[in-house]
């Protein structure tokens, strides 16, 4: 075939560009519904918050959110943010919106996180 007597290649080198560095906002909730454990060392108002978390799901990878519109929407990590609302803006569907039209459409598109409307807004 056209494959064969081909090296395979097991590295690449812009391997490190799709790794995250920083922690995302929902590591821990994260953690908890993949596998129900709540850390020890928690706070009393910490663990409340995990029991409180039924609105969210794991679904390997990703953390997901029941909206109150009963529309799930994929939790995102800080360093995907900017992307999001950049391509909100400069879309073929984008323009100048409001915060608040701002924050509908990316809510629209399925995403989630829990400064949204306030990083719209700014």
């Amino acid at each position: 075939g056209h494959y064969q007597g081909k090296e395979i290649i097991a590295e690449f080198p812009d391997e490190r560009i799709l790794a995250i560095s920083e922690t995302p906002w929902f590591r821990d909730l994260a953690n908890f519904k993949a596998s129900g454990v709540i850390p020890q060392d928690y706070s009393d108002q910490q663990k409340k918050l995990f029991r409180d978390s039924r609105d969210y799901f794991w679904d390997d990878p990703f953390l997901f959110k029941v909206g109150q519109d009963g529309v799930i929407r994929r939790c995102v990590a800080d360093v995907e943010i900017c992307s999001i609302m950049w391509h909100c803006h400069n879309s073929p569907c984008g323009g100048h919106h409001s915060g608040a039209r701002a924050a509908a459409k990316i809510l629209q598109s399925g995403f989630f996180w829990p400064t949204l409307f306030q990083d719209c807004i700014e």
